[in-house]
């Protein structure tokens, strides 16, 4: 690497040079109006541009990996929501695309923190960042997908600085900018786990470190350092030698001095020859693009229609320690003539409204058709202050409120609605609506008489009277679900009524329940309402959330009707043979209406990331009961096919992403493949002149044609990307 290719590299957000071949360059990365774009420089000419990804932040660092001799690459990066992102680029289609492991780790970092990372002695990825409260931490993946998080380390690095990630004599080194002594780095030992603290010489400079590499002189065995401080370029020999090579400019154009053309050696770093342990997402070795095994390798009890089973409960280890703490409130209210107190919870809820907090009907019912007085938010891990709360901003479920006693218990349940007061609300616990179904109702359990929840355990939270600081936290074993109502041996105490049932699943804290009574019999264990079908359905309808008696429309056609047409499914089989169909005419008759409920929805996640889940609006019964079994829509994209299935399984779980932030606008379905998004598509390319010509003339007619298909999901922003509609509403 010349000394221009340096300059251009530590002014860009992340760059990598490949070695001679097909691809050979310099690529650099820079954020360009909130996407981070690829350049590809040969020499001093720029051969290409590409978009690697939208919504980053704008000045994000992006460490650039080279992950084996073949150079696959993969770029890391923060998005606008401050979230750490990981994209590789796929030969074959060449383009960039999203990989599953930002949404493995799912790490918050500061707003203002940057990213190091680099491939591990033994092939594992490694991503440093400064955490939410400004420490140095990171994170590594290790074998079966897994990873491990470590940190917060002693070291003490200033605020929104550079990190560097390098492997040097086997051993993972982590460069950063300390307050006071210039570069410091940390550098692992492989035997002991622990990390030693040292300093680089003579690193200080009068201005601010925009950028920097650490690398070791191959002659002279010594660290040789580069910086970008202020409009400068420096090399610090492995003596502390600082030498000035010259002026760089805003674009990376380097004004050299003499000595940066006499003979220099600049680093870059090179593809590591590993085999790696984690999930690339790429041909590999008969792999799928997912990283699962191809179907005829599968062990024959998955075969079929489903899918193999994977172990989804339990917290990742990247999840930070103790947030849920923030998520919980202590009430006080007045009842009976005396103060009381008791517990809520925030829950993760999409919308673009409100903040909702759940907690148990009895902390806010007095008795029939009242509500308690005095009604106030009065502590949390986040310091508020008081909130009063008015009859206004409460809902409770009308069977307890209009018999507020323990023969309602099941019934035993509200929120709290807050007004959203800032562009990004409080967030909260996650959920997911399969966790609160009958086991009849759930594809994939090991036991079908098992509901979900059985034999799990489960967490229970909340304050007492006489916490003021912290929640406290109690576990047991759930040993007695049903769609009502959960049994749990987890020990509880007076003020935690309305307090979260909670657990991990898919890597983060998810509510389950509302703790509100003790055992109803000596033995036995406490009680919590269920967070059901119907329940959720309740509260959705509190909320204003979800879309209901609605028919799916697509804007492929200026002249006809597209929609979904799927036939009413009857008996009670597990797969019901109906495949979905659009239906086209001028409008055609509209048989099929669907109800659609947000489904899952993760701790600090933005609306865009909830799933969604499509029922069958002829199956839903009043308030959401399940008298009659529920239809869900199954997206396929590996047959492109869409469909119903009487049991709930993952690929009911849809993305639509506009829908919340642009009501009332087109939106887009997204469909998971493996680890792939893609987007649902309807045509009519199989209907001829004929066909359409006997549509004319009358509302009700229509021709079915099975033109639905999945694609990828493209970053870039281009008509009918957003092609479903909801046009027309039914009653419930």
């Amino acid at each position: 690497m010349n000394a221009q290719e340096l300059a251009r590299s530590l002014t860009a957000a992340g760059s990598v040079k490949l070695p001679d071949g097909d691809s050979e360059g310099l690529y650099l990365l820079h954020v360009r109006d909130g996407d981070l774009v690829e350049k590809h420089w040969m020499g001093d000419v720029l051969q290409d541009e590409k978009v690697v990804a939208s919504d980053v932040r704008d000045d994000t660092s992006a460490p650039y990996l080279l992950l084996s001799e073949q150079c696959i690459r993969h770029v890391v990066f923060v998005d606008q929501e401050n979230v750490i992102q990981c994209y590789a680029y796929d030969e074959d289609t060449e383009e960039w695309e999203d990989t599953s492991i930002g949404a493995q780790l799912n790490i918050t970092v500061h707003p203002k923190s940057k990213l190091g990372a680099t491939i591990g002695p033994g092939g594992e990825l490694v991503v440093s960042y400064q955490d939410e409260a400004g420490h140095l931490a990171g994170i590594m993946s290790m074998a079966n997908n897994q990873w491990k998080a470590f940190g917060s380390f002693e070291g003490n690095p200033i605020l929104g600085t550079p990190q560097c990630l390098e492997v040097i004599d086997d051993k993972l080194h982590l460069f950063y900018v300390g307050e006071a002594a210039g570069i410091s780095y940390l550098v692992l030992d492989p035997n002991t786990g622990n990390w030693k603290a040292n300093v680089l010489k003579n690193t200080n400079f009068d201005t601010s470190i925009d950028n920097f590499s650490v690398a070791k002189h191959p002659d002279t065995g010594c660290f040789q350092s580069y910086f970008v401080s202020g409009v400068s370029l420096w090399t610090i020999t492995g003596e502390g030698q600082k030498i000035y090579l010259g002026k760089v400019t805003d674009d990376g154009k380097l004004i050299p001095a003499d000595k940066a053309q006499a003979g220099w050696w600049f680093p870059w770093r090179r593809p590591r020859n590993r085999v790696y342990n984690f999930n690339l997402n790429f041909n590999v070795g008969g792999l799928k693009r997912n990283g699962e095994l191809p179907p005829e390798v599968w062990h024959r009890s998955h075969r079929g229609d489903e899918r193999p089973k994977f172990d989804r409960f339990g917290i990742s280890l990247s999840t930070r320690p103790h947030r849920w703490e923030e998520w919980i409130v202590k009430l006080s209210f007045e009842k009976l003539g005396a103060v009381k107190y008791g517990s809520g919870f925030y829950v993760n809820i999409p919308n673009n409204r409100f903040d909702v907090i759940f907690t148990a009907g009895h902390n806010l019912v007095e008795k029939p058709q009242q509500y308690c007085s005095n009604i106030r938010i009065i502590s949390g891990t986040l310091k508020q202050g008081e909130v009063p709360v008015t009859p206004d901003m409460i809902r409770v479920r009308q069977e307890y409120f209009r018999k507020p006693d323990e023969s309602s218990a099941v019934h035993d349940y509200g929120v709290i609605v807050l007004d959203r007061k800032q562009k990004i609300g409080r967030r909260g616990f996650g959920f997911h609506l399969m966790l609160g179904l009958p086991s009849k109702y759930v594809a994939g359990l090991e036991d079908d008489r098992k509901d979900v929840l059985q034999d799990r355990w489960v967490y229970v939270s909340g304050y007492r009277p006489i916490d003021t600081d912290l929640p406290r936290r109690s576990e047991g074993k759930c040993d007695r679900p049903n769609s009502n109502q959960l049994t749990y041996k987890a020990d509880t105490e007076p003020g935690m009524s309305g307090g979260p049932v909670w657990i991990g699943f898919r890597g983060v804290e998810t509510v389950v329940g509302i703790h509100n009574y003790g055992p109803a019999k000596r033995g036995q264990g406490n009680r919590g309402t269920c967070l059901s079908l119907e329940a959720w359905r309740t509260i959705f309808g509190w909320l204003g959330v979800g879309s209901y008696g609605k028919s799916l429309h697509y804007c492929g056609s200026q002249d006809y009707s597209m929609h979904l047409h799927l036939s009413n499914p009857s008996g009670s089989s597990d797969a019901i043979s109906s495949e979905g169909q659009v239906r086209v005419g001028k409008p055609g008759r509209v048989d099929t209406l669907f109800d659609i409920l947000p489904i899952a929805m993760q701790p600090d996640l933005k609306e865009s990331n909830a799933l969604f889940s499509f029922l069958l609006k002829s199956t839903i019964a009043d308030a959401g009961s399940l008298s009659t079994e529920p239809a869900w829509v199954k997206w396929d994209p590996k047959k492109n096919m869409v469909s119903y299935v009487r049991r709930f399984d993952e690929r009911c779980e849809v993305k639509l992403p506009q829908l919340i932030l642009q009501p009332g606008k087109p939106f887009a379905i997204q469909a998971l493949d493996g680890h792939e998004w893609k987007q649902v598509r309807m045509a009519m390319e199989y209907l001829d002149e004929a066909d359409l010509e006997m549509l004319e003339g009358d509302p009700e007619l229509f021709e079915d044609t099975p033109e639905i298909s999945f694609t990828p999901v493209t970053k870039h922003k281009v008509s009918r990307q957003f092609p479903f509609l909801f046009p027309f509403s039914f009653p419930l």
